[in-house]
């Protein structure tokens, strides 16, 4: 049986080592979520800056949670096993076909990186997920009251130009000169932004602020376990976050996934199948029977990646053979790059969850993710980014298990967080099904 196999799994690592092991792979993820704030402060303070050394540095960082892939915790099975390996073997198959680009590599297995990081670990404090949003909200505020203080510990401006080539490309906007990210003044003003430009905060452009306000946004609505007030707070500050960012798909996600998450519906497995194919059809209905519902820019992004495809034939496209010009704004686009029209499907499932989904696993918490990641990877790549994705990648490993259990380092708690005595109890009588674990 699932459950029982799974508290056998456990039963020899001790309270001490779980709680350790969960401790360095939350560090890890902070690692990777901040690493280029790190060196964005060190390259202001005169340490050289460029692409390759964020690429070196970035792949360095995400090394050390490569062992996650073989610790016990992590149990892939063979349809998991088998769509890694045909992930791994469509970026091969892509970069030979096309300019070999070791990044498309890196940035294809990302997120199932810090998916079996999350699986590793088992469980997240509270705590820890609540020090993680006070310090975003700390940088932030910096950056709102004190900007000069900001740019000058981080100067944002210099580090995009020094280690992004199409920033480095552009000519001098309003932000780059104030010493903000390129994008931080938006064309047309911004729509519900706190200050004269996007806040970026720790992430130090606004899209990624944004990004971090929904996933988070999602911890608290559908994994955390804690104070109701708390859980009322942090979603508030998540949604401030985002307008803060402004950034309207981010914001939009969470007031919808929010009320969705706490009302803790209960999936079958199947629509996490179905999630993506439905967002892509409904944005391909959307854009070729254009409406006035929308913003005008929709269209024009949504373009990017509809004309970009009419202008391959279907072979070309299953083997990477994409229009690449634009595919810094269409995550789609630089997809098929990486895996080619087989393999993104299989990707954005194994993003998801949908391959290491276990007997009792939230599902709605994982068609959110789905959700998330469709719809932003149609607009732009900012989500396939380090400072993201792996916290996207470690919440769906936490939630495969149970998500924030902050008691699990008991004795007598099982992986669902029910007592032993509890669980066998219910099972008894009937009112437990053997493989249904609890998710709160």
């Amino acid at each position: 049986m699932a459950l029982n196999s799974d508290v056998m799994r456990f039963k020899a690592d001790t309270p001490r080592d779980r709680s350790w092991h969960a401790l360095l792979s939350f560090a890890m993820l902070c690692t990777a979520m901040f690493v280029n704030l790190i060196l964005a402060f060190l390259h202001a303070r005169g340490l050289p800056s460029s692409s390759g050394i964020v690429v070196a540095v970035q792949a360095s960082v995400t090394a050390f949670a490569v062992p996650a892939l073989f610790w016990p915790r992590v149990v892939f099975k063979g349809l998991a096993f088998g769509a890694l390996g045909l992930i791994v073997f469509l970026t091969l198959v892509t970069n030979i076909l096309n300019p070999f680009n070791i990044k498309s590599i890196y940035d294809t297995l990302l997120i199932p990186i810090y998916i079996a990081l999350g699986m590793s670990a088992l469980y997240v404090r509270p705590k820890w997920m609540n020090y993680l949003l006070f310090f975003v909200v700390t940088i932030v505020l910096i950056e709102v009251l004190f900007p000069t203080a900001y740019v000058n510990l981080f100067d944002p401006a210099g580090y995009f130009s020094s280690t992004r080539e199409w920033v480095a490309g552009q000519k001098a906007s309003a932000a780059s000169k104030d010493g903000f990210y390129t994008g931080s003044y938006r064309a047309g003003g911004s729509q519900f932004a706190f200050t004269d430009h996007r806040i970026g905060g720790p992430f130090l452009e606004p899209l990624s602020l944004g990004y971090f306000a929904f996933i988070m946004s999602t911890y608290y609505a559908g994994l955390y376990r804690g104070s109701v007030l708390l859980r009322i707070v942090a979603i508030l500050t998540c949604v401030s976050l985002a307008l803060a960012s402004d950034s309207r798909v981010p914001t939009a996600l969470i007031l919808l996934s929010t009320f969705f998450l706490i009302l803790r519906p209960r999936l079958p497995i199947i629509v996490l199948w179905l999630t993506f194919p439905a967002v892509v059809v409904t944005f391909a209905l959307i854009y070729y029977t254009p409406s006035e519902v929308f913003y005008g820019d929709t269209y024009y992004r949504l373009g990017i990646t509809f004309d970009a495809l009419q202008t391959v034939n279907i072979g070309q496209i299953m083997v990477g053979m994409v229009p690449l010009e634009r595919a810094g704004d269409s995550g789609i686009l630089y997809m098929l790059r990486c895996v080619g029209l087989f393999g993104v499907p299989v990707a954005i499932w194994f993003y998801c969850g949908a391959y290491v989904y276990r007997s009792g696993t939230n599902v709605a918490f994982l068609v959110v993710i789905a959700v998330y990641l469709t719809i932003t990877l149609m607009f732009g790549g900012a989500a396939l980014s380090i400072k993201t994705a792996s916290l996207v990648g470690y919440l769906v490993g936490l939630a495969i298990y149970s998500g924030s259990q902050p008691d699990l380092d008991r004795a007598s708690t099982q992986v669902s967080g029910i007592p032993v005595a509890s669980n066998r109890a219910a099972r008894e009588n009937g009112s437990i099904d053997v493989h249904e674990r609890n998710f709160g």
